[in-house]
């Protein structure tokens, strides 16, 4: 979440004029993908505005909401679009936009053993209702934005050439022809940061950020997870990710080949992170945005390449 586009109170209330009447409008600064505010209604409601930027479709939206609609009707807490007029989907200053439901609760920084216990029911819930014939969209941040992200260094001037990028980029060589074609595939959130996961005291209270769900291996969507969570300060918090996993695995059941190639996986989440980091570095200069940092990536891959955490299953 970030603020690209700056809206009017104006603005605002043109759309949500069959909803209420808007008391407060909050530009939220955290995140760096779409345009997000908090709106209040003189009916103390809130909901969120969440204007799509560059990286999210058009054509993608109904996936996304659709989802969203999917995780809530299996009993998963996240945000569901509100519709207007049988619309759910809405234009403001030329940009897509979307209203959706506020989802109470807030990130932690630290987790207790019992949040962690959460964690690990709360996500294997989420995996098991990811399941649907009807609702599908390829992971577009792996093999098509990493070609992307290589093109537009080697076109940009000056290049990018830092040696971390190149260490990467040759690994990028070695990983891109090695992914498994024999793993279930369902809808994953794809983005399981910290600030994307709400409690409320040592319950997971909701999940927020939908935008880069897509279907694909659980495994993606649980290295991602575990490289957000379990590293600090590039060391890695083995007792906390451990009894994560026990929580987890009392809860959702990882096959035999998922297992073997989950550091497969915790690398090749490294890699994306790493390389939408330093494009976003780069390249993305629009908005009140404040940019993570690549190397932190870089660090956990290095970290994947000397250990192997699947020997905890």
């Amino acid at each position: 979440m970030a603020v690209y586009t700056t809206i009017s109170h104006k603005d605002a209330q043109k759309l949500f004029r069959s909803l209420g009447e808007i008391v407060k409008l909050e530009g939220i600064k955290e995140g760096v993908e779409n345009t997000n505010y908090l709106v209040h209604l003189n009916d103390s409601n809130k909901f969120i505005l969440t204007l799509f930027e560059k990286r999210t479709k058009e054509e993608d939206l109904p996936y996304f909401n659709n989802l969203m609609r999917l995780f809530s009707k299996n009993g998963v807490s996240c945000p569901l679009s509100i519709s207007i007029n049988n619309e759910d989907i809405f234009k403001i200053k030329e940009k897509f936009c979307c209203i959706y439901t506020f989802v109470k609760g807030r990130p932690i920084l630290e987790c207790n053993n019992e949040q962690l216990d959460s964690l690990g029911k709360s996500i294997a819930h989420l995996h098991q209702s990811g399941s649907s014939l009807s609702l599908s969209r390829k992971n577009m941040m792996l093999l098509p934005t990493w070609k992307h992200i290589n093109e537009s260094f080697s076109k940009s001037d000056p290049k990018i050439s830092s040696e971390e990028y190149k260490y990467i980029f040759d690994n990028i060589n070695n990983l891109q022809d090695k992914f498994p074609l024999n793993l279930r595939q369902i809808n994953i959130h794809a983005d399981l940061f910290g600030d994307n996961i709400f409690f409320i005291g040592d319950q997971v209270s909701g999940f927020i950020d939908f935008f880069f769900s897509c279907t694909d291996t659980v495994l993606y969507d649980l290295a991602t997870f575990v490289n957000a969570w379990f590293f600090k300060e590039n060391k890695f918090i083995e007792d906390n990710f451990v009894k994560f996993l026990k929580s987890y695995q009392q809860n959702f059941e990882l096959t035999i080949e998922e297992k073997d190639n989950f550091n497969f996986y915790l690398k090749v989440s490294s890699i994306r992170f790493f390389l939408t980091r330093l494009y976003d570095l780069h390249f993305n200069y629009e908005g009140n945005v404040k940019h993570k940092n690549p190397i932190e990536f870089f660090e956990i891959f290095k970290f994947h390449e000397k250990n192997n955490i699947q020997d905890f299953f």
